[in-house]
């Protein structure tokens, strides 16, 4: 699978190494860039963190679906991500005035966020793929 593959298309499987690599490298480059965004841009770090995750997201969607579809789930599973995108885009970087408190629904969101977290960590970061091929492909290797 070619990197254009595995980074921009919904189709096929992946296993978890390739999944766990992808997740490792994804939030090392979202909190690098956090960090970065708040010294660098103090004023604007609020505003390029969106802009940063939304670059990252279609990559990152696609090579969850894989994941899904590795142990032979559609890619519907991946509204399992609405949460967490949601959570990530409206955490408040770089603006003290944001972070004072938290409302009910950034509670909610949080709580949903990390029940949606930890079922996607289990299902695809733990759980063994589909042993042969399966309708969205041949068995990774």
């Amino acid at each position: 699978m070619s990197k254009k593959e595995l980074l921009f298309s919904f189709q096929g499987r992946v296993g978890r190494k390739v999944f766990w690599i992808w997740n490792v490298c994804y939030y090392l480059a979202i909190m690098g860039f956090a960090v970065g965004a708040n010294k660098l841009f103090p004023d604007f770090a609020h505003l390029l963190l969106p802009v940063f995750l939304l670059s990252v997201l279609v990559p990152d969607l696609a090579i969850t679906a894989k994941r899904w579809h590795d142990r032979d789930k559609s890619s519907w599973w991946l509204l399992l991500n609405v949460p967490l995108v949601i959570g990530r885009m409206t955490v408040p970087v770089g603006d003290p005035s944001l972070e004072a408190g938290s409302s009910m629904m950034q509670v909610v969101t949080s709580l949903a966020a990390l029940v949606c977290g930890v079922w996607i960590l289990v299902e695809c970061g733990f759980l063994e793929g589909t042993k042969g091929d399966n309708r969205y492909g041949p068995e990774t290797k």
